[in-house]
């Protein structure tokens, strides 16, 4: 190996670690952007016309990027008990 050779293999570390770096930085930076906004309210009743069904919504929303998908799912579980709760599922009647 010639003297040349082991500078450019730690040139190239360096530039390897600093791309790392990069990556790492702009993912972290990605994720906390996403947290903030699945904190933001998702106001149902303003952003829907009337008498559109908050699922609707809730899909335009996902949709459009607004809305992420782990908080979809955690507001439509919301819907969901809330209309189980209000209108409990019909059953046979027993033998």
């Amino acid at each position: 190996m010639s003297p040349d050779a082991g500078g450019v293999v730690a040139v190239e570390l360096v530039v390897f670690l600093i791309v790392l770096v990069a990556v790492a930085i702009l993912s972290s930076g990605s994720a906390w952007i996403a947290r903030r906004r699945s904190r933001e309210p998702i106001e149902l009743s303003s952003s829907s016309p009337q008498g559109e069904r908050a699922e609707a919504v809730l899909t335009a929303c996902l949709l459009a990027g607004r809305l992420s998908a782990e908080r979809y799912r955690r507001d439509m579980a919301i819907l969901a008990a809330q209309e189980a709760h209000r209108q409990p599922p019909l059953t046979p009647p027993g033998p």
